[in-house]
Formats: C-alpha cells, sequence, structure tokens
C-alpha cells in the first residue's frame, strides 16, 4: 500500500480506525503497553506473519490491532511481535477506544480455518477443503526438510500461513485428486489422510501405473505371505491402533510406513519389519521413494 493522507473514521463512542504503517519502533512501544491479561503469544503464528512481512506477501485483512480507552493494546500482540522480529514495517487496521466490555466477546466468534480459506478463494471444494490444507501441509514440510524420521511432526513454526497455504495448493498439481483418493483409501489403510496423499503425489511422479497397484493392493487386501510388504504394512498399521484406545499414528509415521513398503515393493524386497527406532536408539530417517 502506497503512503496516502491518513483518513480516520470515528465511532459511535469516540472510538477511531484508520490504516497505519506500523514500524517495528511503533510496534514496540505498543507491546510496552500490552494489558497484563492478555492471551499468551502463539510462535508459530508470530513466524508465519514474519515469513509474510519478509516475503512482502503481508496481506490487509482488516483484522484489527485495537487499544482500549486507556490506551493499553488489547488485540494484535502478535502481529506486533511479528513485526518487530521481521525488522520491516507493515499496513494494519489499528482501533483505538475499544470499551472493556468489548473484552467480554473479543474473538468470541468462530475464527475462519485454512479450511474455509481454500472454499472462498475457490482453491478447493468443500469436501476436499480440510484434506487439502493438510495434504499440502505435510507436503510442504516433506519438502522442506522439517520431516526426517518416523517420529517427526509438523507444527509450530513449520505451520504454514494463509497465504503460505495458498501458493503451496497452487503449486501442487493434482492435490485435490489426490485428497479425494486419500479419503477413500483411508477406508482400507487407516493412516492419516494427509500422509496417504502426500504419498500418492511422491508415487505417482514416479510411476502411475505402479502407484495405481500399491493402492489397489492395499485396497483389495492381495498379500502372498510373510515377507509380503503389504502384508507387513498392515499388520505394523493394525498393531499400532490396537496397542491403545489413545494411539495415533503421526504423519511423520505412517510417510516412513509407505515410502518404506513402496521402495520394498518397487524394488520386490521382502520386508517383515517397520521399525520406527526409539528416542535412545534414534528414529529410522524416512526413505526417499525409489
Amino acid at each position: 500500500m502506497k503512503a496516502q493522507t491518513p483518513t480516520v473514521a470515528h465511532g459511535p463512542a469516540g472510538e477511531t480506525a484508520e490504516y497505519i504503517f506500523v514500524t517495528p519502533e511503533m510496534a514496540i512501544e505498543w507491546l510496552a503497553v500490552n494489558i497484563d491479561r492478555n492471551r499468551n503469544m502463539r510462535k508459530g503464528r508470530i513466524n508465519g506473519y514474519v515469513r509474510d512481512i519478509q516475503s512482502d506477501r503481508w496481506v490487509i485483512t482488516g483484522e484489527a490491532i485495537k487499544f482500549d480507552t486507556s490506551g493499553h493494546l488489547i488485540d494484535g500482540q502478535n502481529r506486533c511481535q511479528a513485526i518487530v522480529a521481521a525488522a520491516k514495517g507493515a499496513w494494519v487496521l489499528v482501533v483505538r477506544g475499544i470499551s472493556e466490555d468489548a473484552l467480554v466477546v473479543l474473538d468470541s466468534g468462530s475464527a475462519r480455518n485454512t479450511g474455509d480459506m481454500l472454499v472462498i478463494t475457490g482453491l478447493a471444494d468443500r469436501a476436499d477443503a480440510k484434506d487439502v490444507g493438510a495434504i499440502a501441509r505435510l507436503y510442504s514440510a516433506f519438502q522442506a526438510g522439517d520431516v526426517k524420521h518416523a517420529a517427526s511432526h509438523i507444527g509450530g513454526s513449520s505451520g504454514l500461513t494463509k497465504t503460505e497455504m495458498a501458493d503451496a495448493v497452487l503449486s501442487i498439481p493434482n492435490i485435490e485428486f489426490a485428497a479425494r483418493h486419500a479419503r477413500g483409501m483411508y477406508r482400507y489403510l487407516r493412516l492419516p489422510v494427509s500422509a496417504l496423499g502426500v504419498a500418492y503425489l511422491e508415487f505417482s511422479m514416479l510411476d502411475v501405473d505402479d502407484t495405481a497397484e500399491f493402492f489397489n493392493r492395499i485396497r483389495d487386501g492381495i498379500q502372498n505371505g510373510p515377507g509380503d510388504p503389504f502384508l507387513t504394512l498392515t499388520r505394523r498399521v493394525s498393531n499400532d491402533l490396537q496397542s491403545g484406545a489413545s494411539r495415533r499414528i503421526l504423519p511423520g509415521q505412517a510417510l516412513f510406513y509407505l515410502f518404506r513398503t513402496w521402495n520394498a515393493f518397487r524394488e520386490r524386497e521382502s520386508l517383515v519389519k517397520l521399525q520406527v527406532g526409539s528416542p535412545q536408539a534414534g528414529f529410522t530417517p524416512i526413505p526417499v521413494p525409489k
């Protein structure tokens, strides 16, 4: 946004609203008057904002940094922290003069999540949006080297901002088809849809026919006895899920299972174990699909 003459809008009780280019120095001053009872900082969100600001992909959404009638910062601390960390200014809407009564209802509405964004922008159908987002998030983390071994998980600083999510979805060919395929495969192999989708995308780039056979054998339960990679895979997943009511297979672990099975299938290799390792001995690296 180019520099322009400030235009201040006034509310019925003396509130004001205006778009301001917030510099790191201004953000530091505002954080100094942050209210004591404000929510904890969200490191993952701050890191995402920093990436958007530094890459000039910061988008004005209409979400405001807010101050109360006493001049205390009551909403926007994560954006202020991001501007400081980025060492670069950003345009934001700033609202001043919010009454204390507003704290009762502030952020009480249902915020739009990533799936909502994908639907609203036309990047995914509503039925696919949640899975498309999960696949894009895991695929991006895997490509960036953030998912390296069987115990890897994504979250925190490896999360995507909505801008990065949109870019990721646009850059991954056939991601909606992968989401539908993965959702259907979940009926036959209870691994995270995100991992099933990433596996489909990765395998398809190597060999479309083998990809079809790989997933067809899982769907149809085609197994050839001890040492068959598909028997080993299904048994390991079943054992994991039965080992405790709270047990769930993490995406990194699921990628390890799928990629290791794929490589054994492609190389006609006997596979009798899928060992993930341990914190003491180290976790098994996720192999590169061949």
